[in-house]
């Protein structure tokens, strides 16, 4: 469990404090404290398990001091359960059920690792080039590959790993090549691992190419603001994703869709963009 404090806030948060800040201290492994200083932003990094999150946002609950109306939660993890969030907190978590959501809940897109420049857009060839590289962490994404290596009118560009980052996180030699499977293709495979979102999605519209993604009662980020139909493939099923995906191969300019993909991602989601638009 990481605490994000000083130096160790993610830059996009970082750069949007203004006041003195402490955040939480863990005292012991199951109590937690709240300092005289708090800033009205906190984000908490690989909790999964349910109590312990409800007990870090029950922290938050009529908060007595005028200067603080309203508490922004940043939550980075897989875990999908519901939970009593007070009306003075927003809370924003990576993994979220769209028919199960709060009001006062919204998806946290993961941004961390993306890219700062994007690929020229890859050329027209005779049929689609659709992309993975990683694990098969979650059956929505063993469905969509098996049923996308059979159909002879899709190019599969699948490189499937035994561990989560190839077994070595963060070695240069696996992420060349994890990007240079995303640059080789049109469209990249982006379904839910075991939290209900996807990192794989923000990096491939970060490096400008088209996300492919099976609607696991997502929610995406913005969705009054950006169509997202027009812009990725989504389908509620296998077959459906499919056929939209031929549909948009054989009927929408792919280079334009391909620089819209960047456009989006620079627009909502590069440097402190989302925070500028939530925080706004």
């Amino acid at each position: 469990m990481i605490f994000f404090e000083n130096e160790n806030i993610p830059h996009y948060i970082k750069n949007k404090l203004s006041l003195e800040y402490s955040i939480l201290d863990k005292s012991n492994d199951n109590d937690y404290e709240i300092h005289d200083k708090i800033i009205d932003c906190a984000a908490f990094w690989g909790i999964d398990n349910k109590k312990e999150i409800q007990k870090i946002i029950n922290l938050y609950e009529n908060f007595e001091d005028d200067i603080y109306k309203t508490f922004y939660i940043f939550l980075i993890t897989d875990n999908c359960d519901s939970f009593y969030i007070p009306k003075n907190v927003k809370l924003y978590r990576t993994s979220l059920l769209k028919s199960i959501k709060s009001p006062n809940e919204y998806i946290l897109p993961y941004i961390w690792e993306c890219s700062d420049k994007p690929f020229e857009p890859l050329e027209i060839t005779t049929k689609p080039i659709v992309g993975f590289c990683g694990l098969i962490s979650h059956h929505s994404r063993l469905k969509t590959i098996e049923i996308i290596k059979k159909n002879d009118n899709i190019f599969s560009n699948f490189l499937i790993r035994d561990h989560f980052w190839g077994g070595n996180a963060h070695n240069a030699e696996i992420i060349k090549t994890f990007e240079d499977n995303i640059r080789d293709s049109h469209f990249t495979i982006c379904n839910r691992g075991t939290g209900n979102f996807s990192m794989r999605f923000y990096q491939t519209l970060s490096f400008g190419r088209i996300p492919i993604i099976l609607n696991t009662d997502l929610i995406l980020p913005f969705e009054d603001e950006i169509d997202w139909k027009e812009i990725i493939v989504i389908a509620d099923s296998e077959e459906e994703l499919i056929n939209k995906l031929l549909d948009v191969w054989n009927n929408k300019d792919i280079i334009k869709m391909q620089k819209k993909c960047r456009e989006i991602y620079e627009t909502y989601f590069y440097g402190t963009k989302f925070l500028d638009k939530i925080l706004a």
